[in-house]
């Protein structure tokens, strides 16, 4: 009897620990919150898979039309979409829900139990050209197999975004104001990785976006929509990157 009973004991510790650590996760780690924002009371959604936090103090309906053009915009870049089904626009004004969030104004791929994008933006970064930015990112991501995402560069990643964000500080006047006109720029190969790309200050940081955006400017002059689609036919059919891009 005692056996028994240090038995049930001990499957129901076992229970309460795993319990614990469950609720931990969906409260503490970012794939916790992100992936409960539907069931959580501090959150509202006012279109199919756009939310925001109940007290936000924007207007609902400008916002709504905002995403709608930011997906216009990639649209036409792209010919059509393909993400939509899979993404969740989450639009925060409090600054105690996006630290929990864990993303200011990004994309966060989630890939258990199923993939799934979330695209956050905080007031702070609220406007057109972020949202199209941070949908191509969800775009392209929708676009290649996983084995594909894991092989294309950093660059390549950040520099399509930047194709459908208009921010004058990644302007071409601005590559070659800043770069005196390409004399002075970062070797892709320096960009390759996310550790890479991010690394260093603010300024660091965005003189790489600004060559990633010449690059896939030049890039997409050249080859235009087809070719870029083309190109992620062959990187899903396991073509090598730089092979691939460079042909």
């Amino acid at each position: 009897m005692r056996a028994k009973k240090k038995r049930v004991l001990l499957f129901i510790t076992i229970l309460l620990i795993l319990a614990a650590v469950v609720g931990a996760m969906f409260q503490f780690t970012q794939f916790g919150y992100l992936t409960t924002v539907p069931y959580r009371s501090a959150f509202t959604e006012i279109a199919s898979h756009v939310y925001i936090n109940r007290d936000y103090a924007g207007d609902r309906q400008e916002l709504l039309e905002m995403i709608e053009q930011a997906k216009e915009r990639v649209r036409t870049f792209f010919g059509d979409l393909h993400f939509q089904d899979e993404t969740t626009f989450i639009i925060c004004d409090d600054g105690k829900l996006t630290r929990k969030l864990g993303e200011d104004h990004g994309t966060v791929i989630v890939s258990f139990p199923v993939e799934a994008y979330y695209v956050c933006i905080s007031d702070e970064y609220l406007e057109l050209d972020i949202l199209a930015h941070e949908i191509t990112h969800a775009e392209l991501r929708s676009r290649l197999s996983a084995k594909a995402q894991k092989a294309i560069p950093t660059w390549f990643d950040e520099g399509l975004a930047l194709q459908n964000d208009y921010r004058e500080r990644y302007s071409e006047a601005q590559w070659i104001a800043q770069t005196d006109n390409g004399k002075n720029t970062v070797a892709l190969e320096d960009m390759d990785t996310p550790a890479e790309f991010y690394a260093g200050e603010a300024e660091d940081r965005r003189f790489r976006y600004l060559n990633a955006k010449h690059e896939l400017d030049v890039w997409m002059t050249v080859h235009g929509q087809h070719g870029l689609l083309e190109l992620l036919d062959r990187l899903n059919g396991g073509a090598d990157f730089t092979t691939a891009y460079d042909s």
